[in-house]
């Protein structure tokens, strides 16, 4: 059973959001939107800041997903890959149809070398959305990891002809039929299979 919200409650809990909302302002990766490369003392600082506020945000609203969505980006920002893992996965929980969700928890199972919860996650993005190539290819990088090539291979030949000119795609496939070959050791995990 859920309980109603007092109206100064839920004034207080949208104005500790749009706060933290604007502390992240232009320091995260979100859809197509490419945050500078690097993260001075000051925006660390904002980050965490922000940080402050969704935690209490969520200490009022346990159930918002969105604020816990949220709260994993900018550990992913910050690159504490298992923080953002743990938060992405309790948005999952709240709301498994969610793609974006399920992406981003997949991503960074994909980060923290967690090949099993990845292929899960993946699988997951791609049940919710089907004809989106960047899932897909999000589902192939996991199989991969798992172990199965042909799985893998399967997932990426698919969103490689949902999207041609993707070159995300095409480059892991190139990965996936070099590991298949023997030509390159198997990833543990995302930053193993495309190192900076």
């Amino acid at each position: 059973m859920t309980r109603e919200f007092t109206q100064a409650e839920i004034d207080k809990h949208d104005a500790l959001v749009e706060r933290a909302d604007k502390l992240c302002q232009g320091m995260l990766l979100i859809h197509d939107s490419y945050p500078p490369n690097r993260l001075g003392w000051f925006g660390r600082r904002k980050l965490r800041k922000a940080i402050l506020c969704f935690e209490e945000a969520l200490r009022m609203n346990p159930q918002a997903w969105a604020s816990m969505w949220r709260l994993g980006k900018i550990h992913q920002r910050l690159g504490d890959h298992s923080t953002s893992l743990r938060w992405f996965s309790r948005a999952h929980k709240v709301n498994p149809t969610q793609p974006d969700v399920a992406r981003e928890a997949g991503l960074a199972a994909l980060d923290c070398g967690q090949a099993k919860a990845a292929l899960k996650f993946c699988q997951a993005a791609v049940d919710n959305s089907p004809d989106d190539a960047g899932l897909v290819c999000n589902l192939a990088l996991a199989h991969m990891l798992c172990g199965d090539d042909q799985a893998a291979l399967q997932c990426v030949t698919r969103a490689v002809e949902a999207d041609p000119n993707d070159k995300v795609s095409a480059n892991v496939r190139k990965l996936v039929c070099d590991v298949r070959d023997g030509k390159r050791r198997r990833p543990r995990s995302l930053g193993d299979a495309f190192p900076n």
